[in-house]
């Protein structure tokens, strides 16, 4: 494995984009790390999943809910945006664990919201970011509430926004939630992303079962178009991923046997690129091929 080589792609990589690019990698067996703006905020979009999901496997194994619980899908909690429930009918009694594998291997809006409300926004601020001492990263919204403020919704739907602004969608270029300048936000640090699934790997969250619990579902994600995109059949990842206009971020751990494991966590704020190369980031997709190439280059080079 050529750390050197890993560090001269973020490197080339950060150089070609008029965006911020962060990246955190460490090498799960030897502790090497390459860093890119790691220690700075970005905004996390989906990704801020993991921290909600690892308050429920806190509270979970510490006793005070049981993860086979069922609760059924009420109207009032439905979220618009990436998921199914949101499509199903109110009366769906699912398990705390249905929840959470809809949270985490569709992104689930619905399923997020749920358990964010069932946790609540203090207890997983207190037991998961104050407790590892983040001090860049913030869990302050759901899903809906996270929507309506970066989308400037207003109570519409994405069809009535599209409609309201001539056919298009409004320009987010710049935004100050972009910038993580606010009081409140969903951000995170590379840096402090990679901590938490550190923690996954080593079995430290809470304990071994617990840990491994969530890197399970964290293994079957769904939505694969970063960390696994360009990566050879078979390796598998357990990651999060996360989508906001043109702001694109995977953070996960890959399973390069024989050679060993490492971590990757990537943020590619295109909302603050120029406004030359936001135009062009159609639906993020720019953004999206961007890093799915970047973590190719970085398996290549760490298999090598």
């Amino acid at each position: 494995m050529g750390i050197e080589k890993i560090k001269q792609i973020v490197e080339k990589y950060q150089r070609g984009t008029s965006a911020p690019l962060g990246v955190a990698f460490k090498d799960l067996k030897t502790g090497a790390t390459v860093t890119c703006h790691a220690e700075e905020p970005f905004p996390t979009a989906s990704a801020y999943k993991i921290y909600v999901l690892a308050e429920l496997y806190r509270k979970a194994y510490s006793g005070e809910c049981n993860l086979n619980d069922r609760y059924p899908l009420t109207a009032d909690i439905k979220s618009i945006g990436s998921g199914v429930l949101e499509q199903l009918d109110a009366g769906l009694n699912l398990t705390l664990k249905d929840y959470a594998t809809l949270m985490m291997i569709i992104s689930d809006n619905t399923a997020t919201d749920f358990l964010f409300n069932f946790l609540g926004r203090d207890k997983i601020k207190k037991n998961v970011i104050d407790a590892l001492g983040f001090s860049h990263t913030k869990c302050d919204w759901g899903c809906q509430k996270l929507i309506d403020v970066y989308y400037d919704m207003n109570g519409r739907d994405f069809q009535q926004l599209w409609e309201d602004n001539g056919k298009r969608f409004p320009s987010y270029h710049n935004s100050k939630w972009y910038q993580c300048v606010t009081e409140e936000n969903d951000q995170t640090a590379p840096i402090e992303a990679l901590k938490m699934l550190e923690l996954l790997y080593r079995g430290a969250w809470v304990n071994q079962e617990a840990s491994e619990g969530m890197l399970a579902i964290m293994k079957q994600c769904q939505t694969n178009t970063r960390i696994p995109h360009f990566l050879p059949p078979g390796v598998a990842v357990a990651h999060k991923t996360g989508s906001l206009d043109k702001l694109n971020v995977d953070i996960g751990i890959v399973y390069a046997q024989p050679v060993g494991d490492y971590i990757l966590c990537m943020f590619y704020n295109g909302n603050l690129a120029s406004k030359e190369d936001y135009d062009a980031n159609d639906r993020g997709r720019y953004g999206d091929n961007y890093l799915a190439r970047l973590s190719k280059e970085i398996y290549e080079a760490y298999i090598s």
